[in-house]
């Protein structure tokens, strides 16, 4: 078990202790520096729902199940989110020699971030362990416990689900995080430091950097924005965030347009953004890279396209590499 240590105003903090289709990969999507160590797998990109592909609207190409990107660095496995996407994964995951071990970092627990938690095979296996982070979110000033697993266990009570939390034996370890923590998993081949920061969605969410440190190499970064509504200006927390960072992942749900006015009705409010202001966001931090992420139910491949080749023409002025998450898309730093 990799040793964790926390760091922050943890007053907030609660911790839980209880026992108990293959994605296809695109080969034009391989990005590696022949030194390659943190490696990012995408699970799922679409946002709010699952979209699957159909003969009249095809999304295949980037994919239709909802927010998960597992992260490989320093010998470690981080997951983002568990939305449909960890279905896929933990089929993956199930070959593994057990048992397992990896770090769950939930964004936030709207349904698409959670629904594939019931589907993940290897918490159904005895001897696997989890420690799951999310955001401290104030439902309540009198409330004790995690709200994260509160979310889990209320998403598989019997209303919902025929089979339970409780029903599920590998080992799960519940901890709600504060603002702008930072989190520390010592890997096998190094360190992976975790911070936690605000950002601006209703009823709230929490986006990560994740800092892969191993000896010898360059530190390796990756920023994990999804989810998140566009200030009047940079926003100070996305900044803190990205700074520096090698792929800075960001909610391009909408597009200018549709953010503004199309279709007679404004998203302001909704809590998403644009390719246009993920682009602003990663100049201003100095991303090398930007991946649109978190795809609308109503975009299929050819309105993602297109955002991707309007986001493309921005970012070659602006000195930033654009492309498109989609699904099965590997990227290696």
């Amino acid at each position: 078990m990799p040793p964790l240590f926390i760091t922050g105003n943890m007053s907030s903090m609660q911790s839980v202790r209880r026992g108990g289709r293959t994605p296809k990969f695109w080969d034009e999507y391989e990005i590696s520096n022949g030194e390659s160590s943190l490696k990012i797998t995408f699970w799922g990109t679409r946002g709010s729902i699952p979209t699957p592909s159909t003969s009249s609207f095809v999304t295949s190409q980037y994919g239709g199940d909802t927010t998960c990107i597992s992260v490989d660095c320093a010998g470690h496995r981080v997951i983002l989110d568990a939305g449909s996407g960890l279905r896929l994964l933990g089929l993956e995951m199930a070959k593994e020699t057990a048992p397992i071990q990896a770090t769950f970092f939930f964004s936030h627990v709207h349904w698409d971030h959670i629904q594939g938690f019931p589907f993940f095979i290897p918490g159904f296996q005895k001897g696997n362990r989890f420690d799951l982070y999310g955001p401290h979110l104030g439902i309540s000033p009198d409330f004790v416990g995690s709200i994260l697993e509160k979310a889990l266990r209320g998403q598989q009570n019997d209303l919902n689900f025929p089979v339970q939390l409780n029903d599920m034996p590998a080992e799960m370890i519940f901890r709600d995080l504060p603002e702008r923590a930072k989190v520390e998993i010592q890997g096998p081949l190094g360190l992976v430091k975790v911070f936690s920061a605000p950002l601006n969605h209703p009823g709230g969410c929490f986006g990560y950097r994740i800092e892969e440190h191993r000896p010898g190499q360059a530190v390796k970064v990756l920023a994990f924005a999804t989810d998140t509504e566009h200030l009047d200006a940079v926003n100070p927390n996305m900044q803190f965030l990205a700074k520096n960072a090698d792929v800075l992942i960001y909610d391009c749900q909408y597009s200018p347009e549709e953010y503004a006015d199309a279709n007679g009705y404004s998203r302001k409010g909704w809590g998403h953004s644009t390719y246009e202001w993920g682009l602003r966001e990663a100049k201003a931090a100095g991303v090398k890279r930007l991946v649109m992420h978190h795809h609308d139910p109503l975009h299929d491949d050819s309105k993602v396209a297109d955002m991707e080749k309007r986001a493309r023409v921005m970012g070659k002025d602006l000195g930033i590499e654009v492309q498109a998450a989609a699904q099965g898309m590997v990227l290696e730093l």
